[in-house]
C-alpha cells in the first residue's frame, strides 16, 4: 500500500472518528439547554484547566509512546524497548497525576481566592478538584491510544475520542440532571465518562499489546533517558499550548466577566475550536509516517506529503470556517436563547483554525523528529506573549480582546513553526501544490462581503445566511476544480 493509500486509509478511519465528536456540539447544545449557561461557564472554564493539566501530565509521554512503538513495533527483537518505553510513560503519567491531585488540594483553595470572585471561584473550585480525581485515568486511556497509533491502529482512537468519549459524556450528563440538576450532576457526568473510557482502553490493551511485556519492564523498571528527553520538554510545551489555546476563557472571569459571559463566549470559542478537528482526521494518519521518512533520510518524500495532506485538510476547512462565519450567531441561538447577542468576536476567532488546520501540520513534523526543545521555545515565547496581550486587550474591548490576542498568538506560533519544519528538519511546504484552496478561499470570502447587501430576500435572517452559504460552497467548488484542471492543461500546453 503506498503512503498516500495510507494516508486515505487513516484519514477515513480518523473521519468516522470525527463524526461521532459532533456529541461534542450535541453536548454543548443540550447541557447549556438543562443546566443553564452560567453552570456551562463554570463547566467550560474547568474543562479547560483539566485540558491544560493533562496536557502537562501525558503530551510527551502519549508522543513518546507512538514514537517508540512505531520504531520498535516491527522487530520481535527490539520489544523489550517499545514496553521499557511505555512502562515509563505510563508510570511517570500516572504517577505525577496523583502527585498534581494532591497539590491542588493543598493549595487550590488558596489560588482560586486570589484569582476569583467569590461564587464563582466556589463553585469553579468544587467542579475543578472534583474533575481531577480522575486525571490517572484519563492518562492512562491516553497512553494506551498513542501506542496503537504507532501500531499504524488509527480505529481506537477514533473510537475512544470521536465516540465513545463525547458520547457518553453527552448521556451521562444529561441522565444525571434528572438525579442532580446541579453542578453535581454535570461533574458526575464528567467522572463517570472517564472511568468508562478507562475500562475500555483496558480492553484495548488487552486486545493489541501484552501484560506480560509491561509487566516484565516494570519489573526491570529503569528510566528510558531518550524518552525523557523527548517528552518532558514536549509535556511542558504541550501544556503552554493548551495555556495558548483556552487563557482567554480563563482570564475573562479574573477580569470580572460573569459566568453567563464566560459560558457565552466560551460556546462561540468551542464551535470555532470543533473545525480544527478536520486536521486532526489527517494528523494522526499522518504521524507514523513522519518517523518513517525522517528516519529514512527522506526530506524529499515527507515534503511532499507534508505538502498534500496540508492541500487536503485546507480545501476542507476553509468552507466550514466560511460557513461559520456566516452562521455564527445562528448557532449560538441554537446553544442557547440567551446567546441573541452580536458574535463579533467568532469572526476574530476564525483565523486561528484557519492557520492550525492549513500549516500546523509543521508543528507535528517539528515534534516527531524529535525537537521538542524548538517546540518548547515556541511556546514559551507564545505563550507569554499571549498572555500580555490578554492582560492588555481584554480590559480594553472584552470578549473581542480576548478573541483577537489569541489569533495574534497562533500567527506568532505558525511562522515559527513553518521556519523550524524547513530549516532545522528540512521539510518544505510547496506553495504550487497547496495555493488553490486558500485563493479559492480568498476568492469567495471577498465575493461575500460584497454580496451580504444583495441576499436580503426573506425576512428571516437564516434563510438569507442560507442562500449566502450555498452561492459561497457553489463558487468555491467551480473555482477549486477550475483551478485545478485550467492550470494542469497549461502546464502540459507549456512543456509541449
Amino acid at each position: 500500500m503506498s503512503i498516500k493509500e495510507e494516508l486515505k486509509k487513516g484519514a477515513f478511519v480518523n473521519f468516522l472518528g470525527i463524526l461521532g465528536k459532533i456529541a461534542g456540539p450535541s453536548f454543548l447544545v443540550l447541557v447549556t439547554r438543562y443546566y443553564g449557561p452560567d453552570l456551562f461557564g463554570i463547566f467550560i472554564t474547568a474543562n479547560l484547566a483539566i485540558e491544560i493539566a493533562l496536557a502537562f501530565l501525558t503530551s510527551g509521554f502519549k508522543d513518546g509512546a507512538l514514537i517508540f512503538v512505531a520504531r520498535h513495533a516491527d522487530d520481535k527483537e527490539q520489544h523489550h524497548h517499545l514496553y521499557r518505553s511505555l512502562s515509563n510513560a505510563l508510570a511517570l503519567s500516572m504517577g505525577l497525576s496523583l502527585l498534581l491531585i494532591v497539590l491542588s488540594y493543598l493549595v487550590g483553595p488558596m489560588v482560586f481566592d486570589m484569582l476569583y470572585s467569590d461564587n464563582f471561584g466556589d463553585q469553579l473550585q468544587f467542579m475543578l478538584l472534583t474533575m481531577g480525581l480522575v486525571l490517572p485515568l484519563m492518562a492512562f486511556d491516553r497512553i494506551v491510544t498513542a501506542a496503537t497509533q504507532g501500531l499504524k491502529i488509527m480505529k481506537y482512537d477514533a473510537m475512544v475520542n470521536g465516540g465513545i468519549r463525547p458520547v457518553f459524556l453527552l448521556l451521562y450528563s444529561i441522565g444525571f440532571w434528572y438525579i442532580w440538576p446541579s453542578l453535581t450532576g454535570l461533574t458526575l457526568g464528567y467522572i463517570s465518562t472517564q472511568v468508562t473510557v478507562a475500562i475500555v482502553a483496558t480492553v484495548i490493551y488487552q486486545k493489541e499489546l501484552s501484560w506480560a511485556g509491561l509487566f516484565k519492564a516494570f519489573r526491570s523498571f529503569k528510566f528510558d533517558k531518550e524518552l525523557l528527553d523527548f517528552a518532558l520538554p514536549q509535556n511542558l510545551n504541550m501544556t503552554l499550548n493548551k495555556f495558548i489555546t483556552g487563557l482567554d476563557v480563563l482570564m475573562l472571569p479574573i477580569f470580572g466577566a460573569s459566568a453567563s459571559m464566560v459560558g457565552f463566549y466560551g460556546a462561540g470559542s468551542m464551535i470555532v475550536r470543533e473545525i480544527r478537528n478536520v486536521k486532526l482526521i489527517f494528523s494522526s494518519a499522518f504521524a507514523p509516517h513522519i518517523v518513517r521518512f525522517y528516519e529514512r533520510d527522506d526530506l524529499e518524500g515527507l515534503s511532499k506529503n507534508f505538502s498534500m495532506t496540508a492541500k487536503w485538510i485546507a480545501s476542507i476547512t476553509i468552507p466550514i470556517i466560511i460557513g461559520v462565519a456566516i452562521f455564527r450567531e445562528d448557532l449560538l441561538r441554537i446553544v442557547h436563547p440567551e446567546f441573541g447577542q452580536s458574535a463579533f468576536f467568532m469572526l476574530l476567532l476564525l483565523p486561528i483554525p484557519y492557520m492550525y488546520c492549513s500549516y500546523s501540520l509543521a508543528g507535528n513534523i517539528v515534534t516527531m523528529t524529535g525537537h521538542s526543545k524548538l517546540t518548547l521555545f515556541n511556546s514559551v515565547v507564545v505563550s507569554i506573549s499571549n498572555f500580555l496581550l490578554n492582560l492588555w486587550l481584554i480590559p480594553l474591548w472584552g470578549m473581542e480582546g480576548a478573541a483577537l490576542a489569541s489569533a495574534l498568538a497562533t500567527f506568532t506560533l505558525t511562522l515559527l513553526e513553518l521556519a523550524e519544519a524547513r530549516y532545522f528538519v528540512g521539510a518544505k511546504l510547496y506553495i504550487k501544490q497547496i495555493y488553490k484552496p486558500h485563493l479559492s478561499g480568498l476568492a469567495v470570502s471577498l465575493l461575500l462581503v460584497a454580496f451580504i447587501p444583495l441576499t436580503e430576500f426573506f425576512e428571516k435572517a437564516f434563510f438569507n445566511h442560507l442562500l449566502q452559504y450555498g452561492i459561497v460552497l457553489l463558487i468555491y467548488g467551480v473555482l477549486l476544480f477550475g483551478f485545478r484542471f485550467n492550470f494542469s492543461n497549461m502546464k502540459k500546453q507549456l512543456s509541449n
